[in-house]
C-alpha cells in the first residue's frame, strides 16, 4: 500500500513540473495593437506582421509541433518559448530594450540583458503576462507589424510607440520545435 501512495505522489509531482504553455495577445483600446499575437520572429518579437520563424528538423517528421503560432512557458519571474527542442530558447530584454530570445542550443545573451522581472496572472482560461517595466510596440516597417521593446531606463523611444498589456490564454503543446 505504501508503495502505491509514493508512486501516486511521484506521479503527481512529474505531472506538476510540466510547463505550462501559453498565447499571448497585445490590448491596447483603439490601437492598431489591439488583440495582435505575440510573434517570435528572427530572435525579437512582433505585434502583427508575418506568421513566426519556426523550424522542425526533416527527421522529426509528424512529431513536430504546426509553428504557426508562438507559445510560451513560465512566467514566473523568467520566462521561455514554447519549444521541444533540447536546452529551450529564453526570452530577454536586450541591453538596447529589444524584446529577443536566445538561439537554439545556445544559451547566450548579450551581456547586460535581463532575463528576469516577468509575472504571470492567472483567471482560469485566460491571464496576464507582465515585464515590470512595462512593454511598448514601435512600428517596424512596412508590412512587418510592431517591433517590441521592453522599457529600460536610459533609452528614449519614437513617441510612435505603443505601450500595450498583454493577456494570455491557455494552450496545451508546446508551439514550435524552435522558433
Amino acid at each position: 500500500m505504501k508503495s502505491v501512495v509514493a508512486l501516486s505522489l511521484f506521479a503527481a509531482g512529474a505531472l506538476a513540473q510540466a510547463p505550462a504553455y501559453f498565447s499571448v495577445l497585445s490590448t491596447r483600446s483603439a490601437s492598431p495593437v489591439h488583440l495582435l499575437p505575440l510573434t517570435a520572429r528572427g530572435g525579437k518579437f512582433f505585434l502583427g506582421g508575418p506568421g513566426p520563424s519556426s523550424y522542425c528538423p526533416p527527421q522529426v517528421g509528424d512529431g513536430c509541433p504546426s509553428g504557426n503560432t508562438t507559445v510560451f512557458a513560465g512566467g514566473e519571474e523568467t520566462l521561455s518559448l514554447g519549444v521541444v527542442v533540447p536546452g529551450g530558447q529564453q526570452v530577454y530584454v536586450g541591453p538596447d530594450g529589444n524584446l529577443s530570445y536566445t538561439s537554439p542550443h545556445s544559451a547566450y545573451k548579450p551581456e547586460g540583458s535581463i532575463v528576469d522581472g516577468w509575472s504571470k496572472g492567472s483567471t482560469g482560461t485566460f491571464g496576464t503576462l507582465v515585464w515590470e517595466n512595462g512593454l511598448v510596440a514601435c512600428p517596424a516597417g512596412e508590412g512587418e507589424g510592431y517591433q517590441v521593446f521592453g522599457q529600460i531606463e536610459g533609452v528614449e523611444r519614437d513617441p510612435a510607440c505603443l505601450g500595450f498589456n498583454a493577456i494570455t490564454a491557455n494552450a496545451t503543446d508546446a508551439g514550435a520545435w524552435q522558433y
